[in-house]
């Protein structure tokens, strides 16, 4: 997430006001000691112009569909993403 960040320039200030969260809990979602809620992630994927599944998936972080349910899950459980 920090190299999206960089790659558009823009400061940890700037995109902690963007998400509404402090410029700390930024640093910690980029440094991987903690994760961001789905919400924080979807903004992300807003700010940095990113496919947010593609994003995932080169994470290793895959949606799958429960045909029983028709609901969606993630497989496996979010890693930590340190980039």
């Amino acid at each position: 997430m920090k190299k999206a960040r960089e790659s558009k320039r823009l400061s940890q200030y700037e995109v902690s006001h963007l998400l509404g969260v402090s410029q700390k809990t930024l640093s910690n979602i980029e440094s991987g000691k903690s994760i961001p809620n789905i919400f924080h992630l979807a903004k992300m994927g807003e700010v940095y112009e990113l496919d947010l599944l593609e994003f995932l998936a080169k994470q290793g972080v895959f949606l799958t569909k429960n045909t029983s349910t028709n609901s969606f899950r993630l497989n496996p459980i979010w890693k930590l993403v340190q980039n």
